[in-house]
This record gives structure tokens, sequence and C-alpha cells, in this order.
């Protein structure tokens, strides 16, 4: 699996801090990913584990993890606090905002769940453990980057010139800046 990972600056102060405001530990396991990564993005990343098949986009973190995978940011959302009473911890989400969980209780401990977004709270088990979960992930590394003309020219190639429009043009101009600065490593886990 490829991870971009974030900045790990105040790594260890972060973890304990939020586990002394959420009263649970983290499991070894992904205190040390955190400690190494603090979470980071997993562009083209998959998994297909006990009849869930899957995307995952990134791992969340802390302090100075990308704005969209802080947990600074997902802390006051009501799915945040009932995962944290139902023994889980968001760790990170899918392209559809379905949710990647770590079990934080004393039955689930260290174990990966899948919960669907948009359906009734259901607690799919994927993984025994961080370290299966992440080595059934298959990442595709980044090539090349489309630039905005050749995205024009593929739009209007296909007969859909017309909807460029500077709206689209913005989203390309992020993604572009996005995955042309991104730097992508392994992910190992000791």
């Amino acid at each position: 699996m490829l991870i971009s990972k974030f900045d790990t600056k105040n790594i260890e102060d972060n973890i304990m801090k939020f586990e002394e405001k959420y009263n649970f530990e983290f499991p070894k396991q992904y205190r040390d990913f955190l400690k190494k990564y603090n979470g980071g993005m997993t562009p083209d990343t998959n998994f297909k584990m006990n009849r869930i098949s899957s995307d995952i986009r990134g791992f969340y973190g802390f302090e100075n993890a990308d704005e969209d995978y802080n947990y600074k940011g997902i802390e006051g959302l009501i799915s945040f606090c009932e995962f944290l009473n139902d023994n889980m911890l968001l760790i990170g989400t899918n392209d559809f905002g379905d949710y990647i969980l770590l079990g934080i209780g004393s039955e689930n401990n260290g174990k990966i769940f899948f919960c669907y977004h948009d359906r009734k709270k259901s607690y799919k088990e994927l993984a025994e453990d961080f370290k299966t979960f992440v080595g059934s992930c298959k990442s595709k590394k980044i090539g090349h980057v489309r630039t905005i003309e050749e995205r024009r020219q593929g739009m209007i190639d296909r007969g859909y010139g017309s909807y460029v429009s500077p709206v689209t043009l913005k989203g390309w101009q992020a993604e572009i800046d996005l995955y042309s600065n991104i730097v992508q490593e392994e992910l190992i886990l000791e």
C-alpha cells in the first residue's frame, strides 16, 4: 500500500492529548502507524475483504495533517461521537463518505471495521488488526497528471467540450496541484 504521509511534528504529544480527551489508548500497531505517518492520503488505493470492496482516500491525523484528513475537523461530528460511544474510532474514509474504523474497546481492540454512511449503522469487520488491513490494500503509483489542456481536449474529443466551465477548470486545477505535489511511499509497519 502506498501512502503520502503527513508531517509528524509533535505527534507523540498529539496522540497523548487525544487519548486523554477521549479516555482510551490506541492499540500499539495503530499508535506506531500514527507516530511514523500521522495518517496520510492514499490515492488510487482499494481493498476487498469480507465481502466489502472499496477504495480508501486516506487516514486521519493530527495538527499538521491535511485539513480534509485532520481529526480537528471531524471531532464535532455527531457520527464521530456515536462511533466513540460504540468503542470505535473513525480512522479513514472512502470516496463515498463511508467509514473505516478502529476498535478501541476491550472486545474489539485493534480490529478494523467498515460502516456505510447512508445505511443503518452496522459494523462489518474487515481485519483482525491494522497491519492485516493495510496489507490487503492495493495502490497504484500516481503517474502523469494530465494538464488542463489535455483534459479539455479529451472532453472535446468525446463531444462534451461545452461542459468545460470555470468551475470545472477550478476543480481540475485543484486536482493537478494536489497530485503533482504528492509524494507516495510504501507503508511499512514493524
